[in-house]
Protein backbone atom coordinates (compact mmCIF):
# COMPACT_ATOMS: atom_id res chain seq x y z
CA UNK A 1 0.00 0.00 0.00
CA UNK A 2 1.21 3.62 -0.65
CA UNK A 3 1.11 6.40 1.47
CA UNK A 4 -0.06 9.52 -0.16
CA UNK A 5 -0.13 13.11 0.02
CA UNK A 6 -1.46 15.53 -2.71
CA UNK A 7 -1.28 19.39 -2.71
CA UNK A 8 -3.43 21.57 -4.15
CA UNK A 9 -2.85 25.55 -3.47
CA UNK A 10 -5.58 25.62 -1.20
CA UNK A 11 -5.84 22.13 0.57
CA UNK A 12 -4.09 18.62 1.11
CA UNK A 13 -5.56 15.49 0.53
CA UNK A 14 -4.06 12.23 2.53
CA UNK A 15 -4.99 8.51 1.72
CA UNK A 16 -4.09 5.19 0.52
CA UNK A 17 -3.79 3.52 -2.38
CA UNK A 18 -3.37 -0.08 -3.56
CA UNK A 19 0.04 -0.94 -5.29
CA UNK A 20 -2.04 -3.31 -7.52
CA UNK A 21 -3.83 -0.26 -8.90
CA UNK A 22 -0.67 1.80 -9.56
CA UNK A 23 1.62 -0.59 -10.59
CA UNK A 24 5.02 -0.81 -8.26
CA UNK A 25 7.13 2.16 -8.49
CA UNK A 26 9.59 0.68 -10.82
CA UNK A 27 6.31 0.68 -13.19
CA UNK A 28 5.42 4.07 -12.54
CA UNK A 29 9.20 5.40 -12.82
CA UNK A 30 8.98 4.18 -16.38
CA UNK A 31 5.95 6.94 -16.80
CA UNK A 32 3.77 4.85 -19.49
CA UNK A 33 2.17 8.07 -21.34
CA UNK A 34 -0.98 5.23 -22.07
CA UNK A 35 -1.25 5.05 -18.13
CA UNK A 36 -1.22 9.12 -16.90
CA UNK A 37 -1.36 9.82 -13.19
CA UNK A 38 -4.79 11.78 -14.25
CA UNK A 39 -6.82 10.67 -11.06
CA UNK A 40 -5.73 8.38 -7.85
CA UNK A 41 -7.84 6.08 -5.86
CA UNK A 42 -7.57 6.62 -2.06
CA UNK A 43 -9.02 5.77 1.22
CA UNK A 44 -8.77 9.21 2.59
CA UNK A 45 -7.57 9.21 6.09
CA UNK A 46 -9.45 11.73 7.43
CA UNK A 47 -12.93 9.84 7.15
CA UNK A 48 -11.86 6.35 5.51
CA UNK A 49 -14.36 7.10 2.65
CA UNK A 50 -12.88 5.76 -0.85
CA UNK A 51 -12.20 8.73 -3.27
CA UNK A 52 -11.27 9.97 -7.15
CA UNK A 53 -9.28 12.36 -6.77
CA UNK A 54 -8.53 14.23 -9.70
CA UNK A 55 -4.28 15.29 -9.72
CA UNK A 56 -4.34 17.69 -13.02
CA UNK A 57 -4.28 20.88 -10.30
CA UNK A 58 -2.57 19.42 -7.65
CA UNK A 59 0.76 21.11 -7.33
CA UNK A 60 2.53 17.45 -6.53
CA UNK A 61 1.70 13.93 -5.53
CA UNK A 62 4.01 12.89 -2.97
CA UNK A 63 4.67 9.11 -1.71
CA UNK A 64 5.54 9.45 1.41
CA UNK A 65 7.04 6.95 3.99
CA UNK A 66 4.50 8.21 7.36
CA UNK A 67 1.85 10.77 6.94
CA UNK A 68 3.01 12.51 9.89
CA UNK A 69 6.54 14.37 8.09
CA UNK A 70 8.79 15.74 10.43
CA UNK A 71 8.48 20.54 10.25
CA UNK A 72 11.59 20.48 11.47
CA UNK A 73 13.70 18.08 9.47
CA UNK A 74 16.01 20.42 6.86
CA UNK A 75 16.51 19.15 3.55
CA UNK A 76 20.12 17.97 2.91
CA UNK A 77 21.57 19.15 -0.58
CA UNK A 78 24.36 17.13 -1.34
CA UNK A 79 24.61 13.82 -0.36
CA UNK A 80 28.13 12.19 -0.85
CA UNK A 81 27.12 9.00 0.53
CA UNK A 82 23.73 8.64 -1.61
CA UNK A 83 23.33 5.56 -3.96
CA UNK A 84 24.09 6.50 -7.52
CA UNK A 85 20.68 6.90 -9.61
CA UNK A 86 21.30 7.24 -13.26
CA UNK A 87 19.15 10.59 -14.23
CA UNK A 88 19.50 14.67 -14.22
CA UNK A 89 20.32 16.22 -10.95
CA UNK A 90 17.26 18.88 -10.35
CA UNK A 91 16.50 21.21 -7.99
CA UNK A 92 12.79 22.45 -8.06
CA UNK A 93 10.58 25.69 -6.35
CA UNK A 94 7.13 25.84 -6.18
CA UNK A 95 4.85 28.85 -6.82
CA UNK A 96 4.55 28.44 -2.86
CA UNK A 97 7.82 28.73 -2.15
CA UNK A 98 8.90 25.21 -1.45
CA UNK A 99 11.66 23.96 -3.03
CA UNK A 100 12.53 19.78 -3.64
CA UNK A 101 16.15 18.13 -4.86
CA UNK A 102 16.22 15.15 -6.47
CA UNK A 103 16.79 12.73 -9.69
CA UNK A 104 14.62 12.87 -12.83
CA UNK A 105 14.82 10.48 -16.16
CA UNK A 106 16.99 12.01 -18.38
CA UNK A 107 14.43 11.81 -21.04
CA UNK A 108 12.13 13.79 -22.77
CA UNK A 109 9.23 13.41 -20.40
CA UNK A 110 10.04 16.03 -18.26
CA UNK A 111 9.94 18.88 -21.29
CA UNK A 112 7.06 17.42 -23.29
CA UNK A 113 4.33 15.93 -20.85
CA UNK A 114 2.36 17.71 -18.14
CA UNK A 115 4.64 16.11 -15.65
CA UNK A 116 7.39 13.91 -14.04
CA UNK A 117 8.10 12.01 -11.69
CA UNK A 118 11.02 13.00 -9.13
CA UNK A 119 13.33 10.32 -6.77
CA UNK A 120 14.22 12.78 -4.13
CA UNK A 121 17.82 12.61 -3.07
CA UNK A 122 17.22 13.44 0.93
CA UNK A 123 17.78 9.91 2.29
CA UNK A 124 16.47 11.26 5.77
CA UNK A 125 13.10 13.02 3.86
CA UNK A 126 9.64 12.19 4.15
CA UNK A 127 8.81 11.62 0.58
CA UNK A 128 10.20 8.40 -1.53
CA UNK A 129 9.07 9.08 -4.84
CA UNK A 130 7.28 12.65 -6.18
CA UNK A 131 5.14 13.31 -8.84
CA UNK A 132 5.13 16.83 -9.97
CA UNK A 133 2.75 18.73 -12.18
CA UNK A 134 5.01 21.20 -14.51
CA UNK A 135 2.12 24.06 -13.78
CA UNK A 136 3.01 24.25 -10.17
CA UNK A 137 6.75 24.99 -10.89
CA UNK A 138 8.14 28.62 -10.82
CA UNK A 139 11.71 27.54 -11.38
CA UNK A 140 13.73 24.49 -12.45
CA UNK A 141 17.48 24.07 -12.56
CA UNK A 142 19.73 21.30 -13.37
CA UNK A 143 22.17 20.48 -11.17
CA UNK A 144 24.25 17.99 -12.63
CA UNK A 145 23.92 14.56 -14.09
CA UNK A 146 24.39 11.56 -12.19
CA UNK A 147 25.78 8.33 -13.51
CA UNK A 148 27.61 5.66 -11.86
CA UNK A 149 31.02 6.11 -12.17
CA UNK A 150 33.17 4.05 -14.48
CA UNK A 151 35.84 1.84 -13.71
CA UNK A 152 38.73 2.30 -15.78
CA UNK A 153 40.76 -0.72 -14.78
CA UNK A 154 38.03 -3.10 -16.18
CA UNK A 155 39.51 -6.07 -17.94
Amino acid sequence: MYRIVIRFEDRTVRGTAQISELGPIEQLLRNDPHAPLDTIRLVLIESGEIEEVPTRDAKAVFFVKTFDGDVRHKALHFHENAPIIPGLWVRLHFYDNEAIEGIISNTRDFVLEDGFFLIPTDPNGNNRLVYVNKSGLKDFHVLGLRNPPKNLHKL
